[in-house]
């Protein structure tokens, strides 16, 4: 029987050089060992991520492309790295550079588009990726074919070599030169989106829909723009743009499209949030229907709070009547309070 080692997957003098194996045949025949003994760090007590045992370094690592944080990299001490990669890899690989100097050539691998983070996304840029190649071999000499990096979707990238495996996080991104699209899909089409984020997603559909069924706008695209360091979706028809911000478009998700139903679920009584027992409210609006037009305001949906205004020291069952409107050149959602009629113990 043949010893499959990761020798055979990348031993330039091996007659099996021209075999291409997939993520899952290297993965299981990755190593997992102890952390090694080095003077730049050291590793903290073993932990469990998903399924594998790992170490964590005790600080940042100090690495010739800049340093590596304590959760960039860890070290694969334990566990089946096979299972694990059968699990999360998008099945395919990442080439390693042959030399630390051919990394600026790597193209950056968006793994999640989200609209709320500081950046375009998360991802596995030429500097993570050298980073992580540095951690494993202590910034040494490296023959390339002898190293793998395994992309697992949102989880944490697999890297092994000689040295052992690493188990590396996704990193912030910023947005490639040829950027990645999404489906989109409304009632009334199927759009590609610059966006990853099931919050943002959902308030783009919905939005999408208020503009489609309220205002007869007819999409045909979404373009992706970074506007004074946030992301900004601008839905277009024609020449018309609708653009409104991702985290605009997270309050649209999970609404309630109608208010009776937080007026039955809140006549059958609420949990104060500073605990005690529950009480009833009474409610007798707003109930206006989700799309309604309200002085060039569309109704979006409702939901059930509590607050506590400045001139009370208690906190009042409110309903956010949520609605997006026009503000310049820009869409926004923002909500209307309205308090709760009264409160019966």
């Amino acid at each position: 029987m043949t010893d499959l080692t990761l020798g055979t997957f990348g031993d330039g003098d091996s007659a099996d050089n021209d075999l291409d194996p997939d993520a899952a045949s290297i993965a299981r025949c990755a190593t997992a060992c102890r952390a090694p003994d080095r003077d730049d760090g050291s590793w903290a007590a073993p932990d469990e991520d998903w399924g594998l045992t790992t170490q964590r370094p005790v600080s940042s690592i100090n690495t010739s492309a800049g340093r590596a944080t304590k959760q960039q990299t860890r070290w694969v001490v334990g566990g089946d790295v096979g299972d694990y990669v059968e699990q999360y890899a998008t099945g395919d690989l990442l080439q390693i550079p042959n030399t630390y100097g051919d990394f600026s050539s790597v193209d950056t691998r968006v793994t999640f588009i989200d609209g709320l983070a500081d950046s375009y996304g998360y991802g596995i840029d030429a500097q993570a990726l050298e980073k992580a190649l540095r951690v494993l071999t202590s910034g040494g000499r490296y023959t390339a074919s002898r190293y793998t990096a395994i992309p697992c979707g949102k989880q944490p990238w697999i890297l092994t070599g000689p040295e052992g495996t690493l188990l590396c996080s996704c990193m912030p991104v910023e947005r490639p030169e040829n950027p990645y699209t999404r489906k989109l899909r409304t009632p009334e089409t199927t759009l590609q989106i610059e966006e990853q984020n099931q919050t943002v997603l959902t308030g783009a559909a919905e939005f999408a829909h208020l503009l489609s069924d309220v205002l007869g706008v007819d999409i045909e695209s979404v373009e992706h723009a970074t506007v004074r360091g946030q992301t900004q979706h601008s839905f277009i028809d024609g020449e018309d743009k609708f653009p409104i911000k991702a985290s605009d478009l997270a309050q649209l998700h999970g609404l309630t499209s109608d208010p009776s139903v937080i007026q039955g679920t809140v006549s059958r009584g609420v949990q104060p949030p500073n605990g005690g027992d529950p009480i009833s409210v009474e409610w007798d609006g707003p109930d206006h229907p989700v799309g309604y037009l309200d002085e060039g305001d569309v109704i979006a949906g409702y939901e059930f709070a509590w607050e506590q205004p400045e001139e009370s020291l208690e906190d009042v069952a409110v309903v956010r009547e949520y609605r997006i409107t026009r503000n310049y050149s820009r869409w926004t959602v923002d909500y209307h309070t309205h308090r709760l009629a009264s409160v019966v113990p």
